[in-house]
């Protein structure tokens, strides 16, 4: 007799993987919390040598695409912000956005761990 195992369902967050790096660096980058756009766009660029990748264009087009997938929002200056500019507009991370950010966090982990597994081709170093 077989023995059926339930299986467990995977978090909705999971279904969404793997996701884009650039969605995945503005995630990261709402992880302490909310940022105006140009504070996300010196975060994700601070990451990289050389050139900045993105400009206001691209950051302000993913940003609306994120908002539409459910992951952030907008949202008013943290209480400790001192002076705000009205013309600031804060986004954060939802609670939906926060469990796929692990999730493809949790990812890559995996990723770069099967990498550093791999034998070294001495031709490389």
């Amino acid at each position: 007799m077989k023995i059926m195992q339930k299986r467990r369902k995977k978090p909705a967050a999971h279904s969404a993987l793997p996701l884009r790096p650039a969605a995945f660096a503005i995630l990261a980058s709402l992880a302490n919390g909310p940022l105006p756009g140009f504070e996300i766009l010196e975060t994700v660029n601070s990451t990289v040598r050389g050139t900045p990748i993105w400009g206001p264009g691209t950051l302000y087009r993913l940003l609306r695409e994120l908002r539409r997938s459910g992951w952030i929002q907008r949202t008013k200056p943290p209480s400790g912000e001192t002076d705000p500019d009205e013309r600031r507009q804060y986004h954060a991370l939802t609670a939906e956005g926060r469990a796929v950010m692990r999730a493809e966090a949790g990812r890559l982990r995996v990723t770069l761990a099967n990498a550093r597994l791999l034998p070294q081709d001495p031709r490389s170093t």
